[in-house]
């Protein structure tokens, strides 16, 4: 690390070299590392992540296929619509938004399409009610005493999914 000094050097000195590299080689060359925000190349990767994780268990099939592409599938999609609502008012532009929607949920490939045209919270609510267990997270949802958050119901409903792979 130490004889690294730009993040270009860092990118061919370490990271090409680690089992990192094929997350980075896919998502991020080494002139991106100046240009790219962390929050933008903690996304990419994380995207890279979720699809070549997604690919191995549904490589292994059996229950293990059934219970880890469900939550898999679930994260993606959550990654998406939370992306999506942390991009209003930011310099996110919607065609860079597109790049870090994951594409093993069950909101690929419909209502990512659609989640990329959104302007606002509502509208991605409106594109949530088409898929019964996120319209039902929508619901209810809010930032008021006494009303759970988005996040929290995310988080449950995550819960939810952990405890059910562990009665298969």
């Amino acid at each position: 690390i130490h004889v690294a000094s730009t993040p270009a050097e860092l990118y061919n000195a370490v990271l090409v070299d680690t089992p990192l590299a094929p997350f980075f080689v896919d998502c991020i060359s080494e002139q991106d590392l100046d240009e790219m925000n962390i929050e933008i190349i903690r996304n990419t990767l994380y995207k890279a992540y979720l699809e070549s994780f997604y690919q191995y268990c549904q490589t292994l099939g059996g229950t293990t296929a059934e219970v880890m592409c469900e939550i898999l599938a679930f994260e993606a999609d959550r990654r998406a619509l939370i992306i999506t609502i942390n991009s209003f008012g930011t310099e996110l532009s919607k065609d860079d938004r597109v790049k870090l929607y994951p594409t093993c949920g069950r909101l690929h490939p419909d209502g990512l399409a659609a989640l990329a045209r959104a302007d606002d919270f509502e509208q991605v609510r409106g594109i949530a009610e088409y898929y019964a267990e996120y319209k039902e997270l929508f619901d209810g949802s809010g930032n008021n005493p006494g009303e759970k958050t988005l996040e929290d119901k995310f988080f449950e409903y995550e819960v939810k999914l952990n405890m059910n792979g562990f009665m298969q």
